[in-house]
């Protein structure tokens, strides 16, 4: 099936929102994981610590607290986000959590899913001459690097849009066929 291919992103476009409510929860629980590992970390009852000093529950609770913890920020932005998370148009997609602008159809060379457990990621790959032109994230070229072992691409995931990558499959699908 064609790309379709516009200059003009605001021509039909569908808009996917956050899901405010999972990403709310999603919050919850990593501000919980951080609060569960750094008390682990640092409460000792009257007949020691819980952890030992230099054993491997004590590096996995600091690695689980550094994690956690640095996940914060991301899911505070993501709950305040205004607007759209996902765009799609005749023009192309954007993702404001990708890039920020359009990610033109002529600069995409395929899409697939990919599945990874329960979990599923719209696989964009991007023409070589393209790429460095985008306006992706910091975020999103790191991630693209990271995930090559899985194929080259910039991942979009359904996580944090309403109805979820149900939802983004069928906004792709809908403009295609309006085409």
């Amino acid at each position: 099936m064609p790309l379709p291919d516009s200059t003009n992103p605001t021509e039909a476009r569908i808009d996917l929102h956050g899901s405010r409510w999972r990403l709310i929860g999603l919050l919850l629980l990593a501000l919980g994981f951080t609060a569960l590992c750094l008390a682990l970390l640092v409460f000792e009852p009257k007949d020691g610590p819980i952890v030992a000093p230099g054993s491997v529950e004590q590096f996995i609770l600091i690695v689980g607290t550094g994690f956690f913890g640095l996940t914060l920020p991301l899911f505070v932005r993501e709950v305040l986000r205004r607007g759209p998370v996902v765009s799609v148009s005749r023009h192309g997609l954007f993702d404001r959590r990708l890039s920020s602008d359009w990610i033109p159809w002529s600069a995409i060379t395929g899409l697939d899913t990919v599945a990874v457990g329960r979990h599923r990621f719209l696989r964009i790959a991007v023409h070589p001459d393209h790429d460095a032109a985008l306006s992706w994230t910091r975020r999103a070229r790191v991630s693209a690097r990271l995930n090559r072992m899985y194929g080259a691409g910039y991942w979009l995931s359904g996580q944090g849009v309403e109805g979820g990558f149900d939802a983004v499959l069928a906004a792709i699908e809908r403009v295609w066929r309006e085409d």
